[in-house]
């Protein structure tokens, strides 16, 4: 298949690499200009490709050593042509933050057309977006996690660190998801699963919950090292995810999480049960003991709070959670009073500036005609 991967950062390049290893044709797609992965794409525009070091073949899940064996991949176009790398094209994979994808659908979806599968992943349900702004409308897909994991080892070069076994996708519209999942499928192995809709993957969006309590829980060991220990790094998996208080949190508000895809008429999948799904093949482990056991492959940090795991998963996650959950008249005190407090820290409104159903252009819809939409992409 012809893939075009919208994205030059640390995941955009890793599912390339893997899609080029898998016998795919390849391009990539980079949209901005003077913002971060500028060097490293005019490198590989220079190879004509991408170096890639699979530490995940030696069972390395880590990036603090090159221990991998560094190999190439000829990646067909490398562009900033949004026209020229979506013409022709079998499936378009966004690999980009929440927060670019209302500006980006404006920009690249009038180039889609009804024969391509579009996957957003993250989604948040940013499909939305492109499927108001696509002339022609693809059938759309959203993933909660990607494929691989990677990080941009030197410019010209991506180091995979961790593959999961299975990733679950779900459809815009939900009526067309065998259909794309035969495409879906074929892209990558670890496609083996759906959700019954695109809402039910926002929410199981892992970094909807362990980025936003982790850093929350962080945030007091952040500061008591910056006083007294201004050498020292803290860890928000290691350290942070290792406190009763992080995990009661994470029981709060993934219960809230679950309310809200029941009153969508999703299944409740606690979190950890969903990240066992996800990072381990045998399902009769302990959830909570799979968990730790991918703590230990994280580096540490971050070393500010002022980060992405807050700067997109609490307006994007959480926002998000609490306006689906307001919509049907499910409480979610725990996430408001998370978002209170990260207002408060950075002085900032993640309210006004988070998703909400109302900047999707659906809050005027009612349960019914909402899921009418998500199922079925009609309108009353």
């Amino acid at each position: 298949m012809i893939i075009t991967i919208v994205g030059a950062g640390n995941s955009g390049c890793a599912n390339a690499f893997i899609a080029a290893e898998n016998g795919h044709e390849v391009r990539i797609l980079k949209t901005t200009r003077g913002t971060a992965h500028d060097e490293h794409f005019e490198k590989m525009q220079k190879n004509g490709g991408l170096w890639g070091i699979d530490n995940t073949k030696s069972d390395k899940y880590t990036d603090f050593a090159d221990e991998g064996e560094k190999t190439f991949q000829k990646i067909a176009m490398i562009t900033r042509d949004p026209q020229e790398a979506i013409e022709g094209a079998d499936v378009i994979m966004i690999f980009i933050q929440t927060q670019y994808h209302e500006a980006l659908a404006k920009k690249i979806a009038p180039f889609f057309k009804r024969v391509q599968l579009v996957i957003l992943v993250p989604g948040y349900l940013g499909s939305i977006y492109y499927h108001r702004h696509s002339i022609e409308k693809p059938l759309f897909a959203e993933g909660e996690s990607t494929a691989n994991d990677a990080r941009i080892y030197e410019p010209g070069c991506v180091k995979i660190l961790f593959k999961n076994v299975r990733n679950s996708l779900s459809y815009l519209p939900a009526d067309k998801t065998n259909f794309g999942q035969e495409i879906a499928a074929q892209i990558f192995r670890t496609y083996r699963d759906t959700r019954e809709n695109i809402i039910a993957t926002a929410l199981h969006n892992p970094n909807l919950i362990v980025h936003t309590v982790g850093m929350y829980a962080l945030k007091p060991m952040m500061d008591y090292c910056a006083k007294y220990h201004p050498d020292e790094v803290p860890s928000m998996y290691r350290d942070a995810l290792g406190t009763d208080f992080a995990w009661a949190v994470v029981d709060l508000l993934d219960k809230e999480k679950m309310d809200v895809l029941e009153a969508y008429g999703c299944e409740r999948i606690p979190y950890l049960d969903a990240c066992k799904f996800r990072n381990e093949e045998d399902l009769s482990k302990n959830s909570r003991q799979v968990f730790e056991n991918y703590k230990v492959i994280t580096p540490p940090g971050p070393k500010s709070f002022n980060f992405r795991y807050i700067t997109e998963d609490v307006p994007y996650g959480l926002v998000l959670l609490s306006s689906l959950g307001s919509a049907m008249n499910v409480a979610t005190p725990t996430c408001d009073h998370m978002i209170e407090v990260v207002n408060r820290i950075l002085n900032r409104d993640f309210y006004a500036e988070g998703l909400t159903l109302q900047k999707l252009g659906v809050d005027n819809l009612s349960k019914n005609e909402l899921l009418d939409f998500i199922n079925h992409c009609t309108l009353p």
